[in-house]
């Protein structure tokens, strides 16, 4: 569950990439341009790894708890 959160907090880091203002560092300074996208696609790309991981995982212990194999 913990990874699903953490994954779609990631992507909406990822995303704000994409605005005028940036990916914001501090503050006062924000990351923007070509960094800041190609620092996006990288979070957006861990963030959908760790919802993939989560999604797995919640599979499995849903499965446990229900009896199957």
């Amino acid at each position: 569950m913990l990874g699903l959160i953490l994954g779609v907090f990631v992507i909406l880091l990822g995303a704000k990439a994409f605005t005028e203002k940036g990916i914001p560092l501090t503050k006062e300074k924000n990351l923007t341009g070509t960094t800041a996208k190609l620092i996006g696609v990288i979070c957006i790309l861990l963030g959908l790894a760790f919802v993939a991981d989560g999604l797995l995982a919640s599979l499995n212990i849903f499965r446990l708890v229900s009896g199957g194999r």
